[in-house]
């Protein structure tokens, strides 16, 4: 990891305290990572230092996640992640940022361009799914299923982590257990999510909100990205999502799944400041 590190920082929102990472270089444009569902925001460790002199880099923990507040009602939707979203940004006013989501966060990411256009600059969608195929499903199921909700060490967390993500380096993948889970009384390792979460998509079927409607009112540019072996985002959804999106191009990163800024980080900065250059 870079030798400089960020600042730890909470702020109230609709409630919850939300805790968040800033890179510093405030003067700078915002650039604004949301992590996928069960992540928290030490997942973008590894790469924010890259970017940290061009952009003001700031890492949010969802609700519910990392060492965010869980919700007493267990209020986990795509309505109000939006709010939380577009709350933290008036907050911490932070203007024409570039949004960067991965799954879960790209969905987010989404839907908060997709209302508020006029309010972002440049979006990234890294292996996030609009919609839902028996494939994509399954890829949840499996997801939940596989992290352990009781571990009796790291390392087994670390060993889930790299059945799902096997490009993954184990020193990645102990980062983020390191950050995604917490030692119980008794010894054991349990993750800092909120569980329930997980409740709720089994209820669901592993399915997620339809979002191909929304697609049509992102304006500003939009980089779509998927691993090349990701089950969650097929080449022919990302294909689809680039013809429904204004103005988007679509990047594939090759050695990877699901996370590709975690299992190929050399490749996602590559395509990510290429498209960040481009006028």
């Amino acid at each position: 990891m870079d030798s400089v590190k960020a600042e730890d920082k909470y702020v109230d929102i609709n409630g919850l305290e939300l805790h968040y990472l800033d890179w510093g270089n405030r003067a700078s444009r915002p650039l604004l990572l949301l992590h996928g569902f069960m992540g928290h925001a030490h997942v973008w460790d590894a790469f924010a230092p890259e970017f940290r002199k061009e952009y003001h880099i700031i890492a949010l923990d969802q609700r519910g996640h990392g060492e965010s507040q869980w919700s007493k009602e267990a209020a986990y939707s795509i309505d109000e992640h939006f709010s939380d979203l577009a709350k933290f940004v008036e907050t911490l006013n932070l203007r024409d940022p570039v949004l960067i989501g991965h799954s879960m966060g790209g969905r987010n990411a989404l839907f908060y361009a997709a209302c508020v256009p006029e309010r972002v600059h440049r979006l990234i969608l890294v292996d996030s799914r609009p919609g839902n195929t028996a494939k994509s499903s399954n890829a949840l199921m499996q997801l939940i299923l596989k992290f352990p909700v009781e571990a009796d060490s790291l390392a087994q967390v670390v060993e889930s982590i790299q059945s799902l993500h096997p490009y993954m380096p184990v020193t990645t993948a102990y980062h983020i257990a390191l950050y995604g889970y917490t030692q119980s009384e008794c010894g054991s390792y349990v993750p800092k999510y909120d569980a329930r979460m997980s409740l709720h998509c089994q209820k669901a079927g592993y399915s997620a909100e339809n979002m191909w409607q929304l697609l049509k009112n992102v304006a500003c540019p939009t980089l779509v990205v998927r691993g090349e072996e990701s089950p969650f985002l097929s080449r022919e959804d990302a294909k689809k999502m680039c013809n429904l999106l204004p103005q988007a191009v679509l990047r594939e990163i090759p050695h990877a799944t699901h996370m590709p800024v975690q299992e190929n980080p050399d490749a996602f900065k590559k395509v990510l400041s290429d498209f960040l250059s481009e006028r």
